[in-house]
């Protein structure tokens, strides 16, 4: 490896520091050279000092067991508390531990009500580093939805003012935000446009279509505002560009013009550290970021010509070597390593690829097709349907080995309804009458069906503007319940542990489907009337974007690392929108520790018993208040 501050025609890759100038990057850049930062500096010069160098060249020792999960799972209130108190709390791990421990406290507390092991395990599980969570930092409108793949986390994203905006985690099990990024520069995604948010398969990392045109990586549960890696190849895009994150969540497929026009457009470039700043049409068509490594098969020449455009973003195959597109006119099935198309169909705006790879459904000229997805050909006859693209939506799920696909005519269609078909066969019809939201038509993201992860069941936002839960198993289908939604409710997500998302512009609500209980309900925009509780301006500056709305009349400071500025008789109020935040990523109930709640910063003040940073700025306004 030869490193030089000069770039010429045989670089390679360019490294830009703090110092480096932005002419240096531009030639980087109309160079098509790949630009990194010192982060991918220092790991590209570890490859070259040997393993015996790295921080990770020995595998990190395993954590002892923290408790026997039979144990934990039969204990009652007194056996708890007694395991909790000898137990090796040096062991314990959030991501293995946290949820059964939470699970049995929560066990408990429906059949004995709050006991002496909520509080002890609280105080154990604070002293190890927790904080409180921000609910309420969009700023503006939602534009993106992401759900992870084991579904036990949502992202959600704003566009912000067009300068920044903001990504929030949430936890959908608890229904609680357990981390906020910020400061996304340029916004997340774009009003109208679908899946500009994507989680990798592990659900380790979150890919972002940012600032209009660039895609980037961040962690999802980590503190930075900033992308590990981000790639901005689309020769300056007025749109987010059609794009795929990997499964592995280290490159992408983007959507971008080819030098010569031949072949499948865009390139994969990677996502692993630093920036890339490429102009893919200026690249030889050998480059090893183009996909099209040349021309299209003869036979699919024949049917669409020379080159095949992406205008829809795509998905991976599980083992990333293919890429399942489908357009608004076609659809074709690419091998990424060789960059060609295994086979091609027409088809008419409607057409989703089954969550396991094995088949494609679409609409062509009335009919509903099923393709086999590797060979193209179809796996039966096709289906007679009704209803325009403004009316019709499809839907795929999964139930163990079989794939579900729901053909929803919405409130609009001549004869509104819900066919189910597994695995390409009608099995269920439902007589339901689904909503048309404008968000559901143009952006997938807020769709008015929701598969259960089980596949055994179905969720349907109705056009009255409620959720319908239906059982879709052996037997004629069933409706279980009936579920509210709030105002402005324009899509449903079902995640992990029976957890039903209604979403919106400006709403969010977390719903149990086996209960109908409500675990999280939140309002974005929202401002009370009141005074607000601090002043002067520079230290309310201090707590801006944590500030929260109980209603339109009263205003909620949470202040680190255990206390709120609010009406006391609000408790639960506060409970039900606050949490403790464990490694960013878990939720850990309020009620379950001490929580002060006072009236207003003097008295909290008067009753501090901790020092934070948080609580300083409390006594500065009260000082500057009062003095």
């Amino acid at each position: 490896m030869n490193i030089t501050d000069e770039l010429t025609p045989s670089t390679t890759a360019f490294f830009m520091g703090r110092e480096a100038t932005n002419d240096k990057r531009n030639k980087a850049y109309v160079q098509s050279i790949p630009t990194y930062d010192e982060a991918a500096l220092l790991a590209a010069l570890s490859e070259f000092e040997g393993p015996a160098s790295r921080d990770d060249s020995q595998p990190a020792p395993l954590a002892g067991l923290f408790a026997d999960s039979a144990a934990l799972a039969e204990a009652g209130p007194a056996e708890l508390e007694n395991l909790l108190t000898d137990v090796d709390w040096t062991s314990f791990v959030p991501a293995r531990d946290l949820p059964p421990l939470r699970a049995r406290l929560a066990a408990i507390e429906r059949d004995h009500g709050l006991t002496p092991a909520h509080r002890l395990a609280t105080n154990r599980i604070r002293v190890r580093g927790t904080m409180l969570s921000r609910p309420y930092g969009h700023r503006t409108r939602l534009t993106a939805l992401a759900l992870s793949p084991s579904g036990t986390h949502l992202a959600t994203g704003d566009w912000g003012n067009g300068e920044s905006g903001t990504a929030q985690v949430w936890e959908v099990t608890t229904g609680r935000c357990v981390n906020v990024l910020e400061w996304i520069d340029g916004g997340v995604g774009w009003d109208r446009y679908a899946r500009t948010m994507q989680w990798s398969a592990d659900g380790l990392h979150l890919g972002i279509a940012f600032r209009t045109n660039a895609v980037g990586v961040w962690d999802p549960f980590g503190e930075s505002f900033e992308p590990r890696a981000e790639a901005q190849v689309t020769n300056g895009g007025s749109r987010p560009p059609h794009w795929a994150l990997h499964p592995g969540g280290r490159s992408a497929y983007v959507s971008t013009g080819t030098k010569h026009r031949i072949g499948v457009h865009g390139c994969v470039p990677p996502l692993e550290h630093g920036a890339l700043y490429w102009l893919a049409e200026q690249a030889e068509m050998s480059h090893e970021h183009i996909l099209a490594k040349g021309p299209l098969p003869t036979e699919i020449q024949e049917s669409c010509g020379e080159e095949l455009a992406v205008d829809r973003s795509p998905t991976w195959s599980s083992d990333g070597n293919r890429l399942y597109v489908a357009n608004r006119a076609e659809a074709f099935v690419v091998d990424v390593p060789t960059g060609v198309p295994l086979w091609h169909t027409r088809v008419s705006w409607l057409a989703e690829w089954s969550p396991d790879g094995r088949y494609l459904a679409h609409v062509h000229r009335g009919l509903l097709h099923f393709r086999d997805a590797t060979t193209g050909r179809p796996t039966g006859e096709p289906v007679r349907t009704a209803g325009s693209r403004w009316e019709l939506s499809l839907h795929w799920g999964m139930r163990d080995s079989t794939a579900r696909l729901a053909t929803v005519l919405n409130e609009e269609a001549a004869d509104p309804g819900i066919d189910v078909y597994d695995d390409g066969r009608l099995s269920h019809r439902l007589a339901v009458t689904p909503a048309k939201t404008a968000l559901a038509v143009e952006n997938k993201d807020f769709a008015v069906w929701a598969w259960a992860p089980s596949g055994d069941r179905g969720a349907v936002l109705t056009a009255a503007g409620d959720i319908e839960v239906w059982s879709l198993g052996d037997g004629e289908p069933r409706r279980l319940c009936t579920l509210t939604t709030p105002a402005g409710t324009q899509g449903i997500l079902w995640g992990a542990d029976d957890v039903i998302v209604a979403v919106g512009k400006t709403v969010l609500r977390f719903v149990r489907a086996d209960t109908g209980e409500t675990i999280g309900d939140y309002t974005f925009l929202r401002e009370a009337d009141a005074e607000l509780p601090l002043h002067p301006d520079d230290v309310y500056d201090h707590f801006d974007g944590r500030i929260l709305a109980l209603d339109d009349h009263t205003w909620c400071l949470p202040v680190e690392p255990d206390l709120a500025i609010a009406p006391p008789e609000r408790r639960a109020d506060i409970e039900s929108h606050l949490a403790w935040i464990v490694d960013r990523r878990f939720a850990w109930p309020l009620r379950w520790g001490r929580f002060d709640i006072w009236p207003d910063a003097a008295t909290a003040v008067a009753n501090l018993r901790t020092t934070s940073p948080d609580t300083r700025k409390l006594r500065q306004a009260v000082r500057e208040t009062s003095g």
